[in-house]
């Protein structure tokens, strides 16, 4: 009894922690350790970050490049410098000063595994956010295009006068240990796709993607976040996609919310997709895979909202060349507008939709929309009957992956970024906490060659046992099947239990001289 109330007692510490100062963002509740600093030693010449010879550490020429425990600075200078990276170079805390630019070749190649300063006048291009930590991304002063910048491809090379200071990269990825975080303070641009492959976004600023592809789409993958806080707004930066992909996909047990249990919005936070003429589902908006989750958390439902409304509605969104897209007062018609396809647990408090095409939500069972609450509709939909905007589900909810184009085949960057996430997360979580029976099953999608095996949702047609496993031996285990962080009241699991409805497994663990895990979620869905 005695051992058990200890760790009791831990959860209780620790969840005090995150709920007291729960209004609080969760990067200032994260603790670290001391890391070793470097600063660039010669500003306002360029050259290779994995260079220790580059470097000045305490004063004195570094021994040792940088690593995932290294935090850098790029300091002032009155010219310009870029600082070069290649593939899978690791640093921890970023500092760029004025006309320093940290920078890769490639697409993803400079991870960067702790919160990242850019001052005024300074740039970062081509990174991944990797970690165990919940951490921030800011850029002081940042621009969308136009006024003479624009977002480029990675391979353009163009001036540094017509650089985008807020393009972060061409394409991006996120892969945080568990629920881990990176919030983003401030205006960022992607020129091209997402993919959130674990862990939690966390959109405070404005956060654009896709200006120049016409593929462009943010993904959320099994165990990925996507979370918009107020005064936060997500938006595509064109208007319809070429290639048929909808703007966000949020595939099984991906979770889209607007705010978030321990900090509900307190303002407005926005959500613009494409508004096209869709021939078909997918040529824009927003998908959700069934054992996906859709939620709103507000402090005030009615005043407090989840806006999803079209690009167009805002004169301030431009595309990729810096260009104004559409009529602010254009009304949707027929099937041009937005449209949705959800086939997720959508569960809605506190939403505005706009610019709706005719039957634009689509619905596994349109009935659901009858539970929604707080439920309103601006003057630019298709039509102001609400029963015209609502429809069956046209979309497949349970095999549709983004198709990309890529070398080898049109799937390679979606396999890239399954197996990129799942190394990442077995090199770096002791625990590997896991759920049985496999709620998964991998299917073959496209057609001909063209084919690549995805992750889709395992339908139960009964209630199902379910064990929790994991690599620690002994290792205390809490959990809960509502999504919510398991705490100190959560069941302590010891044996395996049943679960009788579509539900959102959500664990984590301790042991005494290893720690607490990552919190580990998976979703059952059962019908």
């Amino acid at each position: 009894m005695m051992i058990r109330l200890d760790i009791n007692c831990l959860f209780i510490l620790l969840f005090l922690h995150s709920t007291v100062l729960a209004s609080k963002p969760l990067w200032q509740l994260e603790e670290w350790s001391k890391g070793r600093q470097l600063v660039w030693a010669k500003p306002g010449k360029k050259g290779a970050l994995k260079s220790p010879q580059n470097w000045l550490e305490n004063g004195k020429p570094a021994k040792k490049a940088p690593d995932r425990e290294t935090d850098i600075i790029l300091p002032a200078a009155d010219r310009y410098y870029i600082v070069s990276a290649t593939r899978q170079d690791q640093v921890r805390h970023v500092t760029i000063e004025e006309n320093a630019e940290l920078a890769a070749g490639s697409r993803n190649a400079i991870e960067v595994w702790g919160n990242v300063d850019v001052k005024d006048g300074g740039w970062i291009s081509n990174v991944s956010i990797r970690g165990d930590k919940d951490t921030y991304f800011n850029i002081e002063e940042s621009k969308f295009a136009g006024n003479g910048r624009i977002y480029h491809h990675v391979t353009n090379k163009l001036g540094i006068d017509k650089r985008c200071n807020s393009r972060i990269a061409h394409k991006f990825q996120v892969s945080k240990i568990g629920t881990k975080s990176v919030e983003f303070l401030s205006n960022v641009g992607v020129s091209d796709e997402v993919m959130l492959q674990h862990g939690k976004v966390i959109i405070s600023g404005d956060f654009r993607y896709s200006g120049a592809t016409n593929k462009g789409a943010f993904e959320v993958f099994d165990g990925g976040i996507l979370e918009i806080q107020s005064g936060g707004a997500l938006a595509t930066m064109i208007n319809a996609n070429g290639k048929s992909v909808y703007n966000v996909n949020v595939y099984r047990n991906g979770v889209l919310q607007a705010g978030s249990p321990e900090r509900p919005l307190t303002e407005d936070a926005y959500l613009y997709l494409g508004f096209a003429n869709n021939r078909k589902p997918g040529t824009t908006g927003l998908y959700t895979a069934l054992g996906s989750f859709i939620r709103v958390y507000s402090k005030d439902p009615e005043k407090a909202r989840l806006v999803i409304t079209s690009v167009t509605s805002n004169p301030e969104i431009k595309d990729g060349q810096g260009r104004p897209m559409g009529q602010k007062d254009e009304k949707a018609s027929g099937r041009k507008g937005i449209m949705l396809q959800l086939g997720g647990d959508v569960k809605l408090n506190g939403v505005h939709f706009d610019y709706l095409a005719k039957g634009g939500i689509g619905l596994s069972d349109p009935k659901i929309a009858s539970k929604w609450e707080n439920i309103t509709y601006g003057n630019h939909n298709a039509s102001s009957n609400r029963k015209d905007l609502i429809s069956k589900m046209k979309a497949d909810p349970n095999s549709y992956y983004h198709k990309r184009g890529d070398q080898k085949s049109e799937w390679g960057m979606t396999e890239m970024a399954i197996k990129s996430m799942n190394k990442h997360l077995s090199e770096y979580e002791p625990f590997q906490l896991k759920a049985i029976p496999e709620n998964t099953q991998m299917k073959k999608v496209g057609e001909g060659k063209e084919q690549i095996k995805t992750p889709i949702a395992k339908i139960f047609n009964d209630s199902v046992e379910v064990e929790i496993q994991s690599k620690v031996p002994g290792a205390q285990i809490k959990y809960t099947t509502d999504g919510s962080l398991p705490d100190a009241s959560s069941p302590t699991y010891t044996s395996p239990f049943s679960l009788t409805e579509t539900s959102k497994l959500t664990v984590r663990a301790y042991k005494k001289g290893v720690g607490f895990s990552p919190t580990y979620t998976t979703t059952y869905v059962i019908e």
